[in-house]
């Protein structure tokens, strides 16, 4: 009886062990994930700092490219700058998409995935650290461009 007992309870604290352990290793990854990502917001984030301070605007980039009517992916605070930065161009922001359009601070009409997205030009990714993936998920549902905010701010 004490034998088994025993054996209960070793198994018990390796099956123990061998979740901490694992989800230790899985919690090491997450870091590095949001590292990236504020990376990739902070490059993009100077970038357009960069073109402002040149004396130029984004709106440039749409025009150039006759992007005359967009919609923009991600209604956080990139998409919200890019609203705001655009207000004064020639580009007409037709609405915005987010994941959680109930929940999005905009003046824009924001559409979530599972609504029909009317027409435009093109469509401006603002979560450019998920763009492939964004890109995929939209490309079935939008007739224009799909482009990243990144690549916005680099080729204006």
């Amino acid at each position: 009886m004490k034998k088994s007992a025993v054996a209960v309870i070793a198994g018990l604290i390796g099956a123990g062990t061998g979740t901490a352990a694992t989800y230790a290793l899985l919690s090491q990854k997450k870091p590095e994930v949001k590292s990236d990502k504020f990376k990739i917001y902070y490059n993009t984030l100077n970038q357009w700092l960069k073109v402002k301070n040149l004396g130029k605007d984004l709106g440039e980039y749409f025009i150039e490219n006759n992007y005359k009517r967009i919609a923009i992916y991600g209604m956080g605070e990139l998409g919200n700058r890019l609203c705001e930065e655009l207000k004064q161009s020639d580009v007409k922001i037709a609405y915005g998409i987010d994941q959680s359009a109930q929940f999005a601070y905009s003046d824009l009409t924001v559409y979530s995935l599972e609504d029909e997205l009317p027409e435009v030009d093109a469509v401006v990714v603002t979560a450019v650290f998920a763009f492939d993936e964004i890109r995929e998920s939209i490309e079935e549902k939008v007739s224009g461009e799909i482009i990243s905010l990144e690549d916005v701010v680099f080729e204006v």
